[in-house]
């Protein structure tokens, strides 16, 4: 069933007014041709929507149901209409995100690549720090937006929104020698070196927290300071570790690392947007627009930084 809007308008008018005569008068329109484009609703959900009665135009069953749809659809429409307008008047401004490492190194560049050239009078400004300092600027004002991938505590200035999925993978050298016996078990690591973040991150002790729940407890850890640290001495053949596989593509297209597929656990952890409550700057929901969500993964292990 595909509803015209134009159609929704017109009804939406008759039901506030309770008369195609009034209708007809808001929307500058003849009552034949109100009473034509009800018709024509009425065919195409496939519905009596409105009766006449002695009172005026009363919704039917149908109507009344069809009536708390079309407000939404309408308002929705309304919305666009206001965005698009706004995006078509960005042509001065900055604006200024904070977003948590692993999205600021390898996820948002693509967004601010398309936002940039979209919009080259907007002048940008990233910053990067941990999830939970990403919230403390934005509540401050010191940033427009945040994208961060650890929870925050609550707080009643933010508005936290779920924004994608990001899958978590054991990594290792193509020349480990767990890599010819993938998929393995979450199990199997226990034995190998682990390469985390340092000791106090949040990343760490999540990872280790996992690994606990599966009774796994590494007998050997590395620490290092950055994903990027991790990723080389992982290559280098010392050890292995669990990364966002967003920050691997590059060194899995050169064959530098591989995946170890684990048959006992699947390893997400949800990113999340975060905004000041009330108005926002249309260079700020110009770049919302961008930010599309991702479905979500199944067999959600949890994870952040």
């Amino acid at each position: 069933m595909a509803l015209s809007l134009r159609l929704l308008r017109v009804f939406v008018a008759v039901a506030h007014r309770q008369s195609f005569t009034r209708a007809a008068e808001q929307l500058g329109l003849t009552q034949p041709g109100v009473s034509k484009s009800v018709r024509e609703l009425e065919r195409q959900a496939g519905a009596r929507l409105v009766e006449r009665t002695p009172k005026g135009v009363q919704l039917t069953e149908a109507g009344t149901v069809l009536l708390g749809h079309a407000r939404t659809m309408l308002a929705e429409e309304r919305a666009a209409e206001e965005a698009l307008h706004a995006l078509r008047g960005l042509s001065r401004g900055s604006l200024r995100i904070g977003a948590s490492s692993t999205i600021a190194t390898y996820i948002l560049p693509s967004f601010v690549q398309q936002f940039s050239v979209q919009h080259p009078a907007i002048e940008l400004t990233l910053h990067t720090a941990r999830s939970k300092a990403v919230a403390t600027m934005l509540i401050d004002q010191h940033i427009d937006i945040g994208l961060i991938e650890a929870p925050v505590p609550e707080d009643a200035r933010l508005k936290v929104v779920p924004w994608r999925e990001d899958e978590l993978v054991v990594i290792a050298s193509p020349s480990h020698p767990l890599a010819p016996q993938a998929p393995i078990s979450i199990a199997a690591l226990g034995a190998e070196m682990l390469v985390l973040r340092e000791r106090g991150s949040g990343t760490r002790r999540i990872v280790l927290d996992m690994l606990k729940a599966h009774n796994v407890v590494p007998q050997r850890t590395l620490g290092a300071d950055s994903v990027e640290s991790i990723k080389h001495i992982v290559a280098s053949g010392l050890g292995v570790s669990i990364v966002s596989r967003a920050a691997i593509e590059d060194m899995l297209a050169l064959r530098r690392l591989v995946v170890l597929e684990t048959v006992d656990c699947h390893m997400t952890r949800p990113l999340n947007r975060i905004m000041r409550r009330g108005g926002q700057s249309a260079a700020a929901r110009a770049f919302v627009a961008l930010l599309s969500p991702e479905p979500a993964l199944p067999k959600r292990v949890v994870m952040g930084r």
